[in-house]
């Protein structure tokens, strides 16, 4: 696992809260706003959703504190959405008074599709207490042309990502070609119709369509991309005067996010086996 976490760290910021506090100032000496996220997922164990509360409550006082640009982004499965959805809202409503009290933007991760209705019953439910809550949605969902519209009408902000988990085919589009289609016509419905969102991608053909697309409409919108993938273009589009977040995750339970990177560009694996052998 040692050897594991040494390659991730290309996408993780480590297992403690520390190394995603370094990370994020960092981000901000680039000009890039961080989005703290605290790793782990599908909690059924009610002292590790609370522990989970109290240390998003750090992070924020920790960001607050340290003059750090940004927020944080959370999974509701980690705060107890398998356990009940009124009692993950319940368990981050002190997460959202936090954000609320340094105008801070709360944003939620999308997770798979099973608990794509919870996360959009609790995104509702906390932009009734505070209208900067973004959540993120899934462009390999047949659904979320729907999911959209929703949110635009809810004014909610939206993280408009491809999608990383694996989903059954009466549910989501299965190809490269579906999914990039399904976003580019996305991409053009947040431009036309949302207040404010992120472009979540790192993929040059959706990043030039967004900007094609910012010169013919004023919505304001940032672009979203992961820690370690693509620093040249953060860099090249913060010198062009684009907002740019960087998601930045950390924790313990690193191995499934990181599982889910590699499955995404198989030719990481390679990467990880010749650092390996080079050493």
């Amino acid at each position: 696992m040692a050897f594991l976490l040494r390659f991730a760290r290309q996408w993780v910021a480590g297992e403690a809260m520390d190394d995603a506090l370094r990370v994020a100032k960092d981000a901000n000496a680039r000009g890039i706003d961080a989005l703290v996220n605290h790793l782990g997922e599908h909690y059924r164990d009610k002292a590790l959703v609370e522990a989970t509360t109290r240390e998003y409550l750090q992070v924020l006082a920790s960001m607050s504190s340290g003059g750090i640009r940004g927020t944080v982004s959370l999974k509701p499965t980690q705060f107890g959405a398998l356990i009940d959805k009124a009692y993950a809202l319940s368990q981050m409503i002190p997460v959202l008074d936090a954000a609320k009290a340094d105008g801070r933007v709360l944003w939620l991760d999308m997770e798979n599709a099973h608990t794509t209705d919870d996360t959009l019953w609790i995104g509702e439910r906390l932009l009734e207490r505070y209208d900067r809550v973004g959540i993120c949605v899934q462009a390999n969902l047949k659904r979320t042309a729907d999911d959209i519209d929703r949110l635009i009408q809810e004014t909610a902000r939206i993280r408009l990502v491809k999608g990383a988990y694996k989903e059954t085919a009466d549910i989501a589009y299965g190809t490269r070609t579906e999914i990039d289609r399904a976003y580019l016509k996305h991409l053009e419905t947040l431009f036309r119709r949302a207040r404010d969102f992120a472009v979540g991608s790192h993929d040059g053909r959706m990043i030039r369509r967004a900007l094609e697309l910012a010169r013919e409409h004023p919505t304001p919108f940032e672009f979203a991309m992961l820690q370690g993938v693509r620093d040249p273009l953060k860099r090249e589009m913060v010198e062009q005067g684009h907002r740019v977040s960087e998601y930045i995750p950390y924790g313990p339970n690193w191995l499934p996010y990181f599982s889910r990177r590699l499955r995404e560009r198989p030719r990481n694996i390679m990467t990880m086996i010749r650092s390996f052998v080079e050493d």
